[in-house]
């Protein structure tokens, strides 16, 4: 109950208030600041005529539209998102899409908006065992377009989480990237293929890979975070150990204070102080040893 609470009070205080509304079947319209969800109930709050106020149920049935133009909660979880905070837009979005499911069958509802929207979040997050159990629901809802080309890259990753065929897997992912010109459709192309190549074990490939997403496609700021994470572990994995702590350092400063800094921090004590070996660094050959960048470098020249 208290949560429902604070949550509707969250909704009271976002942007564009006033155009947020329950318009009835007889015309009448309730906004946004007159109406509460408890308990899968809606509450409206009436005024009486001694100044009291009074609590009455609103009927599903009685209601025509909703009149709701933006949902603060999913821009609020991309902006999370980009700070390293998964497991707090995760949270927003499953409370929003708690608050919207009264609603799920009205026109005009957000319901299967918010809810594709914590499925992003949750594939992006690695929420797997969550994504589970939330996932049939979107699958079963009518998509075209851009969320169309997006479920199918979230169903593609659950495929190669489960797969022993990572390969065609990788082929899937590498033509839908070549069908697309949708940059944050190719960020999460990226990622997944990045992912595969990861469970391959072929290390080069997907620090490669994931470094695609902040260097080429660094508008999608909600995957940066994750991808600049992953390719600091990649480079762990080749024992670039100094290449490695400059990405956690450099993760820890750009999202200070969220989960993804203090798991950069953690990752990073182990091997901090540790120099390159410099025969794992990519392209390297015996004799031209020492004359080759390290990945640091080449994905920024300005450091050299």
């Amino acid at each position: 109950m208290k949560a429902a609470l604070i949550f509707s009070f969250l909704c009271l205080c976002a942007t564009g208030l006033h155009a947020q509304a329950l318009v009835l079947k007889d015309g009448s319209r309730i906004p946004g600041g007159q109406f509460t969800i408890e308990n899968g109930k809606i509450q409206q709050t009436k005024t009486l005529s001694n100044g009291q106020k009074a609590q009455v149920m609103v009927a599903v049935e009685s209601i025509d539209r909703l009149e709701w133009p933006e949902v603060n909660q999913i821009l609020e979880a991309q902006t999370l998102m980009s700070e390293g905070k998964a497991k707090e837009a995760v949270d927003i979005l499953q409370k929003a899409k708690d608050y919207f499911k009264p609603f799920k069958s009205v026109k005009g509802s957000p319901y299967n908006d918010v809810s594709f929207a914590l499925v992003e979040v949750m594939d992006q997050a690695g929420d797997f065992d969550s994504l589970l159990r939330v996932l049939p629901e979107v699958e079963a809802m009518k998509w075209d377009g851009t969320k169309a080309f997006k479920l199918q890259i979230v169903k593609l990753n659950m495929d190669r989480r489960t797969s022993s065929d990572v390969d065609t897997i990788l082929a899937r992912a590498q033509q839908l990237l070549r069908d697309s010109d949708d940059s944050s459709i190719a960020a999460r192309l990226w990622i997944t293929i990045a992912e595969i190549h990861t469970r391959k074990e072929r290390w080069e490939e997907a620090f490669e890979a994931y470094l695609h997403v902040p260097v080429f496609y660094g508008s999608q700021g909600a995957l940066v975070p994750q991808a600049e994470l992953s390719a600091a572990r990649t480079l762990v994995k080749m024992e670039l150990f100094k290449d490695a702590v400059g990405f956690y350092q450099r993760i820890q400063e750009q999202y200070a204070g969220s989960e993804i800094a203090e798991t950069a921090k953690k990752e990073m004590m182990p091997i901090n102080g540790l120099p390159n070996k410099a025969d794992k660094v990519p392209g390297s050959k015996a004799k031209d040893k020492g004359k080759e960048e390290s990945p640091k470098t080449a994905a920024n020249p300005d450091s050299k």
